[in-house]
């Protein structure tokens, strides 16, 4: 056993996350704890009429991935593929797994962006992941991502208070409209790259 950084509770030796917090304890956040900040942060942005966009980051051809790669090398590639996301994102934003079926996902929650700055996040993000040599970690040395996105606005106004979601709603709402902008710019036959990028 190990103790956690954060809360200071047991964790497993071969645990990557902390079962009391939810806390990383690899550097990246889970699910429990993305699902958490996306409803604070789309609380925050609709009170103080700031701008919040979310974008998920999935990691194309996952199928073949999985295939070629033992699963050792597939975690060790989605591990450095976490870095190389942190490396690519500002400071203030934060990076997680998300728990899904199907091809891994991502999720960056970005404080204070619009559409156009999730656009240009998504953008670097892309040029980052598709630079970047991953063959330390097994036979792919190139890897590309999709992404899309989803933005409130700052202009966004409630019809009134009743009108106020809850955190729950918010995530919901936040993650399935980024599903729906990654699954339309598959559909439409575009380049995986692009974000599409919806506004409440």
């Amino acid at each position: 056993m190990t103790t956690c950084w954060y809360c200071s509770s047991e964790v497993p030796e071969t645990s990557q996350y902390c079962p009391s917090c939810g806390h990383s304890q690899t550097g990246i956040w889970n699910s429990k704890f993305v699902n958490a900040l996306v409803g604070q942060e789309a609380n925050r942005a609709v009170r103080y009429h700031r701008p919040l966009s979310v974008l998920l980051i999935e990691l194309d051809h996952a199928e073949h991935i999985h295939k070629e790669l033992e699963q050792i090398q597939v975690e060790g590639l989605l591990r450095e593929m976490a870095e190389r996301l942190g490396q690519a994102i500002r400071d203030t934003d934060t990076v997680g797994f998300l728990d899904a079926d199907g091809p891994p996902h991502f999720a960056i929650v970005l404080p204070e962006t619009d559409e156009q700055g999730a656009a240009l996040a998504a953008d670097k993000i892309r040029r980052s992941i598709a630079s970047h040599d991953f063959g330390t970690t097994g036979a792919w040395k190139r890897i590309t991502v999709s992404g899309g996105a989803a933005t409130i606005d700052a202009g966004y106004r409630p019809a009134d208070e009743a009108g106020l979601m809850n955190r729950r709603e918010y995530t919901g709402n936040l993650l399935r409209e980024a599903y729906q902008a990654l699954d339309s710019g598959r559909s439409a036959g575009t380049n995986r790259t692009t974000v599409g990028a919806y506004r409440r």
